[in-house]
């Protein structure tokens, strides 16, 4: 019985699911699930009542909601990534894949509040969302040497997504043009297997 994992082609958070299933080379061992998330699968709802995905459920049947949770689930079964370090240099680590998370929550905040109907929308809101972001971004510049540019941790997984996500649905952004460091660092984990296979709607 192979895991199964709730996901979309387009869900930042499952993508950095998807991210590491390639990365540790899981792939024949997970079954993929397009999901709807307000479509009412019982067994979807079963994995994760918050109707969210990513969920995955374990060839145990046990079922993990969320994509921090999946991944460290399948730190587990195979493959490698790179660990976090230890003492003082762990918690910068950890900051930036907070960082990333957030981007990721903003960015999916502002977008669902675009859609909504003239006379609903909060620009307000949105424009306090995209700033979070430009914040965000301006930290990992400058901390974009400390970005591995080989096999990633659960933080460069994390960053990844979310400067793939803002290219996929706010290209309007533009965030490498002051941001040189990052953007040369992308423009290399880009081309990596996993997130050519992992590309936004594919």
């Amino acid at each position: 019985m192979k895991m199964k994992l709730f996901s979309s082609k387009t869900s930042p958070f499952a993508r950095k699911v998807r991210l590491v299933i390639h990365e540790l080379e899981l792939d024949g061992l997970v079954e993929e699930i397009l999901t709807d998330t307000g479509g009412g699968d019982p067994e979807f709802l079963a994995a994760n009542p918050l109707a969210q995905i990513p969920a995955l459920i374990t060839e145990k049947g046990e079922a993990l909601p969320g994509s921090d949770l999946i991944i460290e689930y399948l730190q587990t079964r195979g493959g490698t990534l790179t660990s976090l370090a230890r003492g003082s240099a762990r918690w910068a680590q950890l900051r930036r894949r907070n960082l990333a998370e957030g981007i990721l929550e903003a960015a999916v905040s502002a977008l669902l509040e675009s859609r909504r109907p003239e006379g609903e929308k909060s620009p307000a809101w949105v424009q306090r969302k995209t700033e979070a972001i430009t914040r965000s971004l301006d930290v990992l510049e400058l901390e974009a040497d400390q970005l591995l540019p080989g096999t990633p941790s659960v933080v460069e997984i994390g960053v990844a997504a979310a400067l793939g996500y803002l290219d996929f649905r706010f290209p309007a952004l533009d965030w490498r043009s002051s941001r040189p460091a990052l953007a040369a660092w992308y423009a290399v984990f880009a081309e990596r297997t996993s997130m050519l296979k992992t590309t936004p709607g594919l």
